[in-house]
């Protein structure tokens, strides 16, 4: 089996912090640990076997959820989609990249799209240096890397989970094991108070209660043969997200 590698790039602030990884064999080892780099680009020692992954964190989205009804329940309208897109934003199809989720709760069956659209601005100058790469580099929210793959390791169905990246918090809930709230940029002295009127909410509007869950290496259960350094949890996490979204 030929080695694969795949670059990981999530904006911080200022900068780009960036992770090269090699899988083969099912292991996963770290080229040159985590960077910062000043923009995005082919690495040219690693060449055509290379797979770009960009993730952006909330803090880079506009983010917005809305419950879906149509006639034909098998079928999303694209004009459905813009138009719930349009409710809050204006002129959102010509700024913004955007994607979506569709949720359908197991409970009640009710059918909602979660938005995830970017500044075009933004994705254009961080892939300025890929364009003639497309179909070789993928983009993404950070959130739903995240989401994605604690659902794999996290037996709760309806948990919140905080974790840390470009010195402030982020939270997430799932119910139904479904992606259902996120916050971004909270700061960590207000963070305490975010999770408990999260909790309370949840508790008080839906009498669900949600197990509180911290991002970090140790949810992963590597931490006795990995050692990562600061936002482990972030970069081991989208890693191994776009590893399995694309093998």
């Amino acid at each position: 089996m030929l080695n694969n590698y795949y670059s990981v790039t999530i904006p911080a602030q200022n900068t780009l912090k960036n992770l090269v990884v090699k899988s083969k064999n099912d292991q996963i080892h770290f080229i040159d640990g985590i960077n910062e780099i000043s923009s995005i680009g082919k690495i040219k020692k690693l060449n055509y076997n290379c797979h770009y992954i960009i993730l952006l964190p909330a803090a880079s989205l506009f983010y917005h959820s809305a419950p879906l009804k149509e006639k034909n329940p098998y079928r999303i309208s694209e004009d459905n989609i813009l138009s719930k897109f349009a409710e809050v934003k204006e002129n959102f199809e010509e700024e913004y990249y955007y994607d979506y989720l569709e949720i359908v709760s197991d409970q009640t069956k009710a059918r909602e799209i979660k938005f995830f659209a970017a500044d075009k601005k933004l994705l254009d100058n961080l892939t300025r240096n890929m364009d003639k790469y497309k179909n070789n580099y993928l983009i993404s929210a950070l959130p739903v890397a995240i989401f994605n793959t604690t659902n794999k390791v996290v037996s709760a169905n309806n948990y919140l989970l905080y974790y840390k990246i470009n010195n402030s918090y982020t939270i997430l809930t799932a119910v139904d094991k479904k992606l259902d709230l996120l916050q971004a940029s909270i700061l960590e002295n207000d963070l305490e108070t975010e999770i408990d009127k999260t909790q309370k909410y949840y508790l008080n509007n839906k009498n669900i209660n949600l197990k509180v869950l911290e991002g970090n290496s140790n949810l992963l259960h590597l931490e006795e043969f990995m050692e990562l350094e600061d936002d482990d949890f972030v970069f081991l996490t989208a890693m191994l997200w776009s590893i399995d979204k694309c093998q």
